[in-house]
């Protein structure tokens, strides 16, 4: 656990109209699992050309002045980006200043954003993600673009944000004893984020052995000391975890993701995905 608590809870801060519940997620479980709190903004190139102006007719005599023209327009945007940056992050830390957290340190960072975490891959305890970032400001619904990809990148516990932040108290664990299930009803046994929260284990499964898999993994919660409900539904997965995500009024969702591979995904479309659509909680997820 001590070596745990050196890794960092990290959220990323863009300045979307989640931005500000990902600061308070983020800071919430840093304070939780005692861990140090990083904040990331991360700068892409495709925000330096979407500000820079390409509208000038190429041809030989200009060539050299537009190219130096593009380069400066590209030079003068990445400053202001990286000032705009760095006043989000400072707001930031003010945001958080009345947690308890050991330390907290603010990044920034150039380059594409899942790039940049699988970069920081072996910093991170949590990272702390908003459903739609910065480029999605105006829709109300679906998610990022850069989600998945990030998800994708790393192996470490995603928390995603769709809301305004609200102190969770109770959760649902989706269980179906795929390899990032168990992590997840292994982090939920260990970590001291879930230690006073009321668990719900949930499987989906007409499966002859449901009850069976159902029971050995309750057994683990028992063994460590939570409190905790279980609940075997039949039916579509999606269906019936959201709907009693829903009649049982649970404040957040832990799962594991991306259990099938690509290749089905694209065919039947991706189980994580359209939870993590779907869903008005937050969900953390496991892979």
């Amino acid at each position: 656990m001590q070596a745990l608590e050196q890794k960092w809870v990290m959220a990323c801060v863009d300045g979307s109209e989640m931005s500000d519940s990902v600061v308070d997620y983020s800071a919430w479980i840093a304070q939780k699992v005692n861990s140090p709190l990083e904040l990331v903004h991360s700068i892409e190139h495709s925000m330096l050309l979407e500000h820079t102006d390409h509208s000038g007719n190429l041809t030989p005599n200009m060539r050299e002045n537009l190219m130096q023209d593009l380069s400066d327009q590209e030079q003068s945007e990445s400053k202001r980006l990286i000032e705009q940056g760095k006043v989000m992050l400072e707001k930031a830390k003010s945001r958080i200043a009345h947690f308890s957290i050991k330390e907290v340190a603010a990044k920034q960072r150039h380059g594409n954003l899942a790039e940049t975490l699988s970069d920081l891959e072996g910093e991170i305890r949590v990272l702390v993600l908003g459903l739609r970032g910065q480029g999605h400001a105006d829709e109300a619904k679906g998610i990022g673009s850069q989600l998945e990809a990030s998800i994708r990148a790393l192996h470490k516990p995603i928390f995603i944000v769709n809301g305004n932040f609200k102190e969770p108290k109770s959760m649902m664990l989706a269980y179906n004893d795929t390899e990032g299930a168990n992590k997840a009803l292994d982090m939920v046994c260990k970590s001291p984020l879930y230690r006073d929260m009321q668990i719900h284990l949930v499987h989906v499964s007409d499966k002859p052995d449901a009850q069976t898999l159902l029971d050995q993994a309750a057994t683990q919660l028992k063994q460590a000391g939570l409190s905790y409900q279980v609940a075997l539904l039949n039916g579509d997965a999606q269906t019936e975890l959201l709907n009693y995500q829903d009649e049982n009024n649970l404040d957040m969702t832990v799962m594991g993701a991306f259990s099938h591979g690509k290749l089905r995904s694209l065919f039947f479309g991706s189980f994580t995905l359209k939870m993590l659509e779907h869903n008005s909680k937050p969900v953390l997820l496991l892979r």
